[in-house]
C-alpha cells in the first residue's frame, strides 16, 4: 500500500492539474501548451528514459555496496546527456530552428524534459532500493508544488512556456527534498565504466525505442490537428487526450507494480512456468479493472463534462473523449497484462517493432481517403493503440502455458454490460453532481455483484474462505 498510495495521490492531482491549466489558459493557449507538454514527454523518453530503466534493472541495495561503479556510471551518463541536450538547444535557437513553436516554448519544453528525466531517475533509484518512504516524498512534494506553481503560472500569465517552466521548478524542488536519502555520498564520476554504459544501452534501447514511438503518436496528432484546424481545436482534442493519457497509464502502472512483483518472485523461486501461469491468471484481473474504468468513463461523460470540464471545452471534450477511450483501454491492457510476458522473456525488442506498427496504423488512418475532420485524429490515435494491443496479444498468448480463461473473461464482459444497462437510463436525468455520484455508486454495485455472482477467478470463493478462516480464528480465542 505504501508504494501504491503515491500513485493514487499523483493521479488525482494530475487529473486536477490538467483541468485547471485548461481552465486558465483557454482552448488556443492550451493547444499550444499541450504540444509543448507532449514534446517534454518525447524528449525525456527518447534521451533519458533508458537511464531510469537501467537503474531499475541493474542498481539495487546490494549492488550499491558491492559495485558502486553502477551508480557512478548512471550519474555520469545523466549529466552527459543533459549537457548535450542543453548544447543542442542553444545551437538550435542560434540557428533559428524552432520546429514551428515559439522559441520560449521550445526552450521550456527541453529544459522541462531534462527535469522530468532527473525526477524519473531518482524515482527509479528509490524503487530499486525499496525506499518507499523516499519515493512517496518525491511524488507528494512534486505533485503539490507543481499543482500550485503551474496553475498559478497559468492564471497569472496565460503563457504556456511559463507553465512548463513552473513545472520544472516543482520537479527540481521535489528531487532536492529527497536527494540526501537517495544519495550514495559525494558525487563521483571516477568509478564510471564504459562497458557498463554499453550494457545499459543494449538492455534499454529496445524499450526506449518503443516508448519513444508511443510518445510520438500524441505529439504528431496534436501538431497535425493544429496545422489543419488551428490551435483551439488541438486544445479541445488535447484536454481529452491528456486526461486519458494521465489516468489509464497510471491505472496500468499501479496494476503492474502489484502484479509484476509477484511474477518476478515466482520466476525466481518456482521457475519460469509458474511465472507464466501467474501472468495468464492476471489477464482476468487486469480486464476486470480496465473494462469498467473505460466503459464507466464513457457512460458518465455527460455528467462528468458538465460538472468538471471548463466551460470553454464543454461539448468538445466528450466529442473527442468517446473515440479516444478504446485506445486508452488498449494501452492499459497492453501495459499491465501483455507486456509482462515480454519482460519476463527479455524479448523487449518487440516493443519497438510493434510501436512502429501502431504509428503506421495511426498515419494510415489519417491519410485514408475521406474528409479530414478533427474527429479523425482521435479515431486514428485509438486505432494505433488498439493495433498495438492486438499484435502483442497474439504474440504473447502463444507463449503462455495455458489457454485464455474464457469463462471468466466472458463473465467480466457480462458484468460490464449489466453495469451499462443500470447506468444508461440515468444519463441526463439529474443535475450533474447527484447524477455522477449515483452512476458511480450504482454502477459499482451492479458490476461487483455480477463479478461475485459468477465467482470470477474464484474471488468469491477466496473471500468466503478468508471469512471462514477469520471466523474460526476468532472462535478459538479464549473469552
Amino acid at each position: 500500500m505504501t508504494v501504491l498510495l503515491p500513485f493514487l495521490v499523483n493521479a488525482a492531482l494530475n487529473f486536477v492539474l490538467g483541468l485547471l491549466i485548461a481552465l486558465f489558459l483557454g482552448p488556443e493557449a492550451f493547444g499550444l501548451y499541450a504540444i509543448g507538454a507532449a514534446l517534454v514527454v518525447l524528449v525525456n523518453t527518447a534521451t533519458l528514459d533508458w537511464l531510469k530503466l537501467s537503474a531499475v534493472r541493474f542498481y539495487t541495495a546490494q549492488t550499491r555496496e558491492s559495485d558502486p561503479s553502477i551508480r557512478a556510471t548512471l550519474d555520469l551518463l545523466f549529466a552527459a546527456v543533459a549537457l548535450v541536450l542543453c548544447l543542442l538547444l542553444v545551437l538550435a535557437l542560434l540557428a533559428g530552428f524552432d520546429g514551428g513553436l515559439p522559441r520560449a516554448l521550445l526552450a521550456a519544453a527541453v529544459l522541462a524534459a531534462i527535469g522530468a528525466g532527473w525526477f524519473d531517475y531518482h524515482g527509479a533509484i528509490a524503487r530499486a532500493r525499496f525506499l518507499d518512504a523516499a519515493y512517496a516524498r518525491l511524488i507528494f512534494v512534486r505533485a503539490v508544488i507543481v499543482l500550485v506553481l503551474m496553475v498559478g503560472g497559468a492564471w497569472l500569465t496565460r503563457d504556456p512556456a511559463t507553465v512548463l517552466l513552473a513545472g520544472l521548478v516543482g520537479t527540481i524542488a521535489s528531487v532536492l527534498s529527497a536527494r540526501t536519502r537517495l544519495s550514495d555520498g559525494p558525487v563521483s564520476f571516477a568509478g564510471a565504466r564504459k562497458e557498463l554504459a554499453r550494457d545499459f544501452l543494449r538492455y534499454a534501447l529496445p524499450l526506449v525505442a518503443g516508448n519513444a514511438v508511443y510518445s510520438l503518436i500524441p505529439l504528431l496528432n496534436r501538431s497535425l490537428l493544429a496545422e489543419a484546424h488551428g490551435f483551439a481545436e488541438s486544445g479541445y482534442f488535447s484536454l481529452a487526450s491528456d486526461i486519458g493519457l494521465r489516468l489509464f497509464p497510471m491505472l496500468a502502472t499501479m496494476l503492474e507494480i502489484v502484479l509484476l512483483r509477484e511474477v518476478i518472485r515466482l520466476d525466481e523461486t518456482r521457475g519460469r512456468n509458474a511465472a507464466r501461469r501467474r501472468i495468464a491468471g492476471n489477464l482476468v484481473l487486469v480486464l476486470a479493472v480496465v473494462l469498467p474504468a473505460a466503459l464507466g468513463f464513457w457512460l458518465v461523460l455527460p455528467a462528468f463534462e458538465a460538472l468538471l470540464v471548463p466551460a470553454a471545452f464543454r461539448g468538445h471534450f466528450a466529442h473527442f473523449m468517446a473515440p479516444l477511450l478504446p485506445g486508452f483501454a488498449a494501452i492499459a491492457l497492453f501495459q499491465a497484462a501483455i507486456y509482462p510476458v515480454f519482460l519476463l522473456e527479455k524479448r523487449t525488442l518487440i516493443a519497438a517493432v510493434v510501436a512502429v506498427a501502431g504509428l503506421g496504423v495511426n498515419l494510415a488512418w489519417l491519410w485514408a481517403p475521406g474528409a479530414a475532420t478533427s474527429l479523425r485524429f482521435a479515431a486514428a490515435q485509438s486505432a494505433g493503440f488498439v493495433a498495438v494491443l492486438l499484435i502483442t496479444g497474439f504474440v504473447a498468448l502463444r507463449s503462455l502455458p495455458k489457454g485464455l480463461p474464457l469463462r471468466d473473461m466472458a463473465c467480466v464482459l457480462l458484468a460490464g454490460l449489466a453495469m451499462a444497462l443500470a447506468i444508461w437510463p440515468l444519463r441526463g436525468s439529474l443535475p450533474p453532481l447527484p447524477e455522477l455520484v449515483l452512476q458511480i455508486g450504482l454502477g459499482g454495485l451492479v458490476y461487483g455483484a455480477v463479478i461475485l455472482a459468477c465467482d470470477v477467478a474464484r474471488w468469491r470463493t477466496g473471500l468466503r474462505l478468508r471469512w471462514l478462516a477469520r471466523k474460526a480464528s476468532l472462535a478459538r480465542k479464549p473469552r
